[in-house]
């Protein structure tokens, strides 16, 4: 078996058995990571025009509140926020199974994790005011398109996130290139 098809391999047989153990405990991790992410995004909120914040509810829906008045604006059901944190187990399966030593393995799992809550948390701001927007103008093209593209698309920030802290283990350049003389 060539090398390159070896790693490969191994990487898929790896990346299904973390990928797996990573779906098990999302359940137990989602509460604790879902509070991390809006206290972040309420950071941002707060600050924009038409301030509000976003309280996790106990069966982790958003609930978004206006302020000052603190008064409960719309509510986002837990069914559809699972499409904006399932990259939650991707994420560290792909790292973790990517074919290096495993001291880098942490430290790009480490990385990985930090952009993840901030793409979260961004994720969690561009949701809820193009909600917003769309409640008020619901032929709005861009704010559907955001609202679409950061509700839906956790998973393919994963593969953009494993893929930019990854690239270079794929693809390693070439030692020993000589560039032609003029």
């Amino acid at each position: 078996m060539r090398p390159s098809v070896r790693r490969l391999a191994v990487f898929s047989a790896q990346f299904l058995v973390l990928f797996g153990g990573f779906l098990l405990i999302y359940p137990a991790l989602l509460p604790a990571y879902n509070s991390v992410a809006l206290t972040l995004a309420n950071a941002v909120l707060s600050q924009l025009p038409l301030p509000m914040y976003v309280r996790a509810a106990p069966d982790n829906s958003w609930q978004v509140y206006r302020l000052p008045s603190q008064k409960l604006y719309f509510t986002l059901e837990a069914e559809y926020l699972h499409l904006v944190y399932l990259n939650l187990a991707l994420l560290p399966a792909l790292l973790l199974a990517t074919p290096i030593p495993y001291r880098q393995r942490l430290k790009l799992w480490g990385w990985g994790m930090l952009a993840l809550v901030g793409v979260h948390a961004l994720s969690v701001v561009a949701i809820v005011r193009s909600e917003v927007c769309v409640h008020y103008d619901p032929d709005n093209l861009g704010c559907n398109i955001i609202e679409g593209l950061f509700g839906t698309g956790g998973q393919l920030f994963a593969v953009a996130i494993w893929g930019l802290l990854t690239w270079r283990y794929w693809f390693p350049q070439r030692s020993g290139y000589v560039a032609a003389k003029p």
